[in-house]
């Protein structure tokens, strides 16, 4: 009895399909090398594309940086009486751009109404353009996705639409077009945020002050900038509304949506329609969750916090600016109580969970939520006896996320190092403060202990470097790791190495 060949719902044997498929695939695929062995103009062009793609990244930061120093040293964006360095207002364009917050100048009150709106200019160009660099540069370091790769991306994804999706990420239009998202739905987000703090704060304040402050910590939550115009103001308030539920909550969800990312969050959307979620949503949501429980758990214990800094507020105002402490510590650095005086155990969990920062490709920074659960799921497999296989939520983790995860913790924590040594041999001060301020530098988080105001050129210099590194720095390291070159013959042999 013979065999029939299957056939597809339509009528079209495998046969059809096995050919259909081959043709298809020969359209997607780029010659390498010419038949003489000389590499083609494609593949030339590619890998050019390839090696510039970091310094492309890096230059324009540093040109949008030059900019905003360029525009802050004008008359008219400091107040009347008031001027500043050009170190300052490199370092203010600096803290804007990579979203950071930490200043050697009060913003509300050294910086005029102009100065003001070029910094939100700046940390609103630094915040979306990163990722939209992100994703451009992704795809200058990417390759094509052959056909077979996108009938396994629709299997895995399950969904005609989210197929789609992974397939226009092989375009240049497609991930343009990606780009664009992201900005609107940046935008529309920032819109609804200011709607909401406006509605709160127009009975108190004058004319349009409070659409121009509902803007202004609108955009700086989202991007998890860290700038605010209330710190030193003539309203005399710990962040103005420091112990506000609506505001703090307004915020709270403001930070984390940035925080997490358009990518997570539309995948927490999808999931509703495809009951599905896509292992880096699984590990950020997870690490989120995780994060925020033990550094509340950390933070109630700090007796004096409650005892003395935060004894004129209520039992629930005491747990909302706990609640909003901790999210706020995971890049965003929007102060609402002094951190100097908080126990050092509190400020040790804060330093740790700067380091760690947000999700990849978002407003926050750090060395991101998986770089960190990706360490910690191989931690666990090789506990298991699993060496050659990281697992977590029935997917496994390819061997070269973990490599890249390994060379981004290491370098992010040698750098961190390093530069604390230096700060402290340039600027005399408590080594845990000044490590503060550099793993806030890093993290691009602003929260300080107060030590960067006092640092000198030298010292703020290393800072904005620590900054611009912070942001541009893991990706930079992604996309180097990325380019792949061609694999060689020549294997060496393997020796163990003693460890512990």
């Amino acid at each position: 009895m013979s065999q029939e060949p299957f056939k597809s719902a339509n009528g079209d044997s495998d046969e059809f399909l096995l050919k259909l498929r081959a043709e298809r695939e020969s359209r997607f695929v780029r010659p390498e090398f010419t038949g003489d062995g000389v590499p083609s103009r494609e593949a030339a062009d590619s890998r050019l594309s390839r090696a510039q793609a970091p310094r492309l990244l890096i230059i324009g930061f540093a040109g949008i940086i030059l900019v905003g120093t360029l525009l802050l040293k004008l008359p008219a964006a400091t107040n009347p009486g008031v001027s500043i360095s050009w170190m300052e207002a490199a370092f203010t364009s600096t803290s804007a751009v990579t979203v950071t917050g930490l200043g050697v100048r009060t913003t509300a009150t050294d910086f005029s109404r102009f100065g003001q709106s070029i910094i939100l200019v700046l940390l609103q160009v630094g915040g979306v353009g990163f990722i939209a660099f992100s994703v451009l540069l992704f795809r200058l370091v990417g390759r094509r996705v052959t056909l077979n790769e996108r009938f396994l991306i629709q299997q895995s994804l399950g969904g005609e639409k989210q197929f789609t999706l992974a397939r226009n990420w092989g375009r240049l239009g497609g991930v343009a077009n990606l780009a664009l998202y992201v900005l609107v739905v940046t935008v529309s987000i920032e819109a609804v945020g200011t709607l909401l703090l406006w509605l709160r704060w127009r009975t108190e304040f004058p004319g349009g002050e409070a659409l121009w402050l509902a803007l202004f910590h609108a955009v700086s939550s989202y991007c998890n900038a860290g700038f605010d115009l209330f710190a030193g103001s003539h309203y005399l308030r710990v962040f103005g509304f420091g112990a506000d539920y609506y505001t703090l909550a307004v915020m709270a969800v403001l930070i984390v949506l940035g925080g997490v990312g358009v990518a997570v969050s539309y995948d927490v959307v999808s999931y509703f329609k495809n009951r599905m979620l896509a292992l880096n949503t699984r590990i950020t949501l997870g690490l989120t969750a995780l994060l925020l429980v033990a550094g509340l758990a950390v933070i109630f214990l700090d007796r004096h916090l409650y005892e003395v800094t935060l004894a004129a507020h209520s039992l629930g105002e005491q747990i909302a600016i706990s609640i909003f402490t901790v999210i706020s510590s995971r890049t965003a650095g929007l102060t609402i109580l002094p951190l100097a005086e908080t126990s050092q155990s509190t400020q040790l969990m804060l330093l740790f969970w700067m380091f760690v920062g947000g999700a990849p490709a978002s407003m926050a920074g750090g060395v991101t939520t998986s770089t960190v659960g990706v360490l910690l799921i191989s931690a666990l497999a090789t506990a298991k006896g699993r060496d050659n296989q990281a697992v977590a939520f029935g997917r496994s983790v390819p061997r070269e996320t973990l490599n890249k995860a390994v060379a981004i913790m290491t370098v992010s924590t040698l750098l961190v190092g390093a530069v604390t040594i230096l700060l402290s041999l340039l600027n005399q001060g408590d080594i845990f403060a000044l490590g503060f301020e550099v793993v806030s530098a890093f993290s691009n988080t602003g929260y300080s202990l107060g030590y960067t105001q006092k640092l000198n050129a030298w010292g703020q210099a290393l800072i904005a470097f620590t900054m611009f590194w912070g942001r541009l720095g893991p990706l930079t390291i992604v996309i180097a790791l990325a380019q792949r070159e061609r694999p060689s013959l020549l294997q060496y042999p393997e020796e163990p190495v003693i460890l512990g």
